[in-house]
C-alpha cells in the first residue's frame, strides 16, 4: 500500500494546479520586457508574476505608434507581482490603468535597491492609474523624473504600504500646480472619494479623474501567495471564509 504522505502530497499538487488553471498562470521566474513592444506577449494569461516585472527601454521617436498600441494593450488577469515593478523609459505609455487594471499586490519579497515600485524617466506617463493597487507589502517607492506625471499628491501611500512610506522618493515630476488634479465628483460638488490626511495634507484620494483610491476594505478581493496550499488562501477582512 502506498504512503499516505505521498498520496496527500500528490493531492495537494493536483489541487494547486487546478487553482492556477482556473485563475491563470504563475509566470516567471521574473519577467523582463524591453526594447520591443511585442515582448508584452509574455504577460498573456499571467495572474501572478513570480519575481520581478521590469518594463524598460521601449522607444518610439514620435510616440504615436506606441500610444495607439497602449490604448488597447491590457493584462486584466495580472493581480500579483511577488518582487518589484519597475518602469523605465517606455515611450507612448500615458497610464497604467489599461495595461494593469487589476494589479492589487506588489509583495516586495526582493527589492530593487530597497524599492518595490520604481517609475523613472517615463516621458509620456500622465498618471499612474493603478486603481486596484491595495498593498505594497515591503519596500519603498521611487517615482522620479517623469515630466508629465500628475495625480501624485492625490494618492495616500500609507493606505497601500505596510511600512517604509517615509522612505519614498517622489521628485522631478510635473509640478502639482500645473496638473489640476481633480478627483471624481469634485466638479459636480458631489465628491465620491474618501478624504485622508497624508504628508500633512488633507485631500480627496484618487488615481485619476474617474478612479478613486481603494484599500483592502473598500472592495472584495482574493489574492494568494505562490506555493501556498489552497487552505491558506488569503481573503479580505470580514470574509466568512476567514472563520
Amino acid at each position: 500500500m502506498g504512503s499516505p504522505t505521498l498520496f496527500w502530497g500528490l493531492m495537494l499538487s493536483v489541487s494547486t494546479i487546478c487553482i492556477w488553471s482556473t485563475y491563470g498562470e504563475v509566470c516567471g521566474p521574473s519577467i523582463d520586457i524591453r526594447n520591443e513592444i511585442s515582448e508584452f506577449k509574455r504577460l498573456e494569461n499571467c495572474t501572478v508574476v513570480e519575481g520581478y516585472l521590469q518594463i524598460l527601454l521601449i522607444n518610439d521617436k514620435t510616440n504615436n505608434i506606441h500610444q495607439e498600441v497602449f490604448r488597447h494593450l491590457s493584462f486584466p488577469k495580472l493581480t500579483v507581482v511577488t518582487d518589484y515593478l519597475l518602469l523605465f523609459r517606455v515611450s507612448g505609455l500615458d497610464s497604467l490603468s489599461v495595461l494593469f487594471p487589476n494589479l492589487s499586490v506588489i509583495r516586495g519579497r526582493n527589492l530593487f535597491y530597497n524599492y518595490a515600485l520604481v517609475i523613472y524617466e517615463m516621458t509620456s506617463l500622465k498618471d499612474i492609474g493603478l486603481y486596484n493597487l491595495r498593498n505594497i507589502t515591503r519596500g519603498a517607492i521611487r517615482i522620479e523624473k517623469n515630466p508629465e506625471l500628475c495625480y501624485l499628491d492625490s494618492v495616500d501611500w500609507s493606505l497601500i504600504m505596510d511600512s517604509e512610506f517615509n522612505n519614498n522618493i517622489i521628485s522631478g515630476n510635473k509640478k502639482a500646480k500645473e496638473c489640476g488634479n481633480v478627483c471624481p465628483g469634485i466638479m459636480e460638488n458631489n465628491a465620491q472619494c474618501r478624504m485622508t490626511m497624508f504628508d500633512n495634507k488633507q485631500e480627496y484620494r484618487c488615481w485619476t479623474s474617474n478612479q478613486c483610491q481603494k484599500d483592502l476594505c473598500t472592495a472584495p478581493m482574493v489574492y494568494w501567495e505562490t506555493q501556498t496550499p489552497p487552505s491558506s488562501t488569503l481573503h479580505p477582512p470580514g470574509d466568512p471564509q476567514n472563520k
